[in-house]
């Protein structure tokens, strides 16, 4: 393959487009900024406050050619770097093997999450501490070799203009007998938002280009599956959350009998930011990573901000880590404990009963609210959708709209 640039030095090379430089120094330069060991870091910030890409791939593209390293990764303004380090070493397989591309959390061909990473407030992804063959990555972090973008460019194609292109990416190296993996790389999203607009034309025109790929995972959905008819039904789309609530119900039913605590039904990864903390009062979260691939990179505490106000972020691997955590931490902080299982709840429940607790679920993870925030849950948690069958709303004070 060809190279554009023969003055290229060990290190990696580190590429984001940005449009909003809070964020930026907030989550990605930080992380940067913060690393002193002997890896040498280019960081390359494309800044697009102005609109002068119309499209990632046309900002990637340039980023790659301005990289100053064979290793590039590709990444959003709002991410955290845990390990510079444990990125340069995946990035040595890019190298030595058949893998042209790898990424922080992908999805298989049988419908896996891999990747272990943070995602908000919840830990996401099965742990990968190897790289793992998977259909597409998401688009939040992923690394390739420079000559390969330079030989093989990212698409500029409208349709795909801040959608999925790293999905069209994975597959068309695919197609060059190229591997497609995801692996753990130690990062935290502190996604604020969540852009779908035109991702379903994105996702169509993925489709119509690599037919024979055809079903093809992604992280927002699998490519190429004919929603089932009934689904766009007027009764269906008015009445199908009944479906999903009797069935966390059901399983709330187990989370009652570990700990005497009100059960709420409800996404925090999204409801985060319901919850009240602040610059004198921050939310303190503990995400208990059982499984590993993320908390023996991540040790440190993390401060981030979410629209203004500060979270402190720390991750156990084991039970009793998360235990010595939570001693550290005054019973009258704002307290979010995620990632646990149902013997978990028990055990904390059991250890913190001069405590409070709400507990949250919903299908795939088990979360634990401390402190103030118990008394001042949100109204949306108050509404029939978010009690579980045969219970009753927690008697608290709700949190003005």
């Amino acid at each position: 393959m060809s190279r554009e640039n023969d003055s290229l030095t060990p290190g990696i090379s580190i590429v984001c487009v940005y449009n909003d430089p809070g964020v930026l120094q907030n989550c990605l330069k930080r992380s940067i900024e913060a690393y002193s060991g002997d890896i040498d870091v280019d960081f390359v910030p494309l800044d697009n406050t102005g609109h002068a890409f119309t499209t990632a791939g046309a900002a990637l593209n340039h980023g790659a050619r301005e990289a100053r390293h064979d290793l590039v990764v590709f990444v959003h303004q709002d991410v955290y770097l845990h390990s510079i380090e444990r990125l340069a070493a995946v990035g040595a397989a890019l190298s030595d093997t058949d893998w042209g591309l790898l990424g922080t959390n992908g999805v298989t061909a049988q419908g896996m999450s891999v990747g272990r990473m943070r995602d908000r407030v919840l830990l996401i992804g099965t742990p990968a501490p190897r790289p793992v063959d998977v259909d597409s990555v998401d688009e939040v972090l992923f690394m390739v070799l420079r000559d390969v973008v330079l030989e093989h460019p990212f698409t500029e194609d409208p349709q795909l203009a801040w959608h999925a292109y790293a999905v069209e990416y994975s597959l068309r190296l695919r197609r060059l007998a190229l591997r497609v993996g995801a692996v753990d790389l130690a990062v935290t999203h502190n996604s604020l938002t969540i852009n779908l607009e035109n991702l379903d034309v994105a996702h169509r025109h993925v489709g119509e280009l690599y037919p024979k790929l055809l079903p093809i995972r992604t992280t927002c959905g699998t490519i190429g599956t004919p929603h089932p008819g009934w689904r766009s039904l007027p009764i269906v789309r008015k009445h199908g959350w009944r479906i999903r609530w009797l069935r966390q119900s059901f399983q709330a039913v187990r989370v009652r009998r570990r700990i005497s605590a009100p059960v709420v039904l409800c996404e925090i990864s999204y409801d985060v930011d319901l919850l009240r903390f602040s610059d004198e009062s921050p939310l303190h979260l503990i995400n208990l990573d059982r499984p590993g691939g993320f908390a023996e990179y991540s040790s440190q505490t993390l401060l981030v901000t979410r629209y203004g106000r500060p979270v402190i972020m720390r991750a156990a691997q084991t039970a009793p880590d998360l235990l010595a955590i939570l001693e550290e931490i005054p019973s009258t902080s704002r307290t979010l404990v995620t990632d646990l299982s149902l013997d978990d709840l028990h055990t904390i429940g059991s250890r913190f009963a001069d405590r409070d607790w709400v507990v949250g679920f919903q299908l795939g993870a088990i979360w634990l609210l401390g402190g103030p925030l118990v008394h001042e849950l949100p109204r949306q948690w108050l509404q029939p959708q978010a009690v579980p069958l045969g219970s009753r709303a927690p008697a608290h004070s709700v949190v003005l709209d």
